[in-house]
């Protein structure tokens, strides 16, 4: 009688191939959830800027220094921590053919939104407009 079991190479060898293949399905798997996470957090991050952006439109533009600048503002979306900050920068271009005649008033104000998730350093989303007060809006 023979016997027909398998050796203990065989079985080490097996279990050493169910790992491999396991493994990498596994992997996989992470990376495919951490790109739908990471599309879930940019679109949660686009819809806070765009909101952001609509209360920026609809102040007036010598408002506009005073009350939207704000720097790591924390921000909870679906239960992940994000840090929003909102710059309000004066710019004066002196190649637009109005210098120096314009020196009373900037050319425009550009308003910068960017979105960071987990630390204030990690900022993954932006949004700038420009606004100037004989133009109006341009984004």
């Amino acid at each position: 009688m023979r016997n027909r079991g398998y050796t203990l190479t065989e079985g080490i060898l097996s279990v050493a191939l169910l790992s491999i293949v396991v493994l990498g399905t596994l992997q996989y798997f992470y990376v495919n959830r951490w790109d739908a996470d990471d599309g879930v957090r940019a679109q949660l991050a686009w819809t806070n800027m765009a909101t952001r952006m609509a209360t920026a439109i609809e102040l007036d533009y010598h408002a506009l220094t005073d009350s939207m600048s704000e720097k790591s503002n924390p921000i909870t979306l679906n239960g992940i921590q994000g840090y929003r900050s909102t710059y309000v920068n004066h710019v004066d271009d002196p190649f637009d053919g109005l210098a120096p005649d314009d020196t009373t008033l900037p050319d425009y104000l550009k308003v910068t939104i960017t979105f960071a998730w987990f630390s204030p350093d990690n900022v993954t989303d932006s949004l700038s407009c420009s606004i100037s007060e004989e133009r109006g809006w341009a984004y």
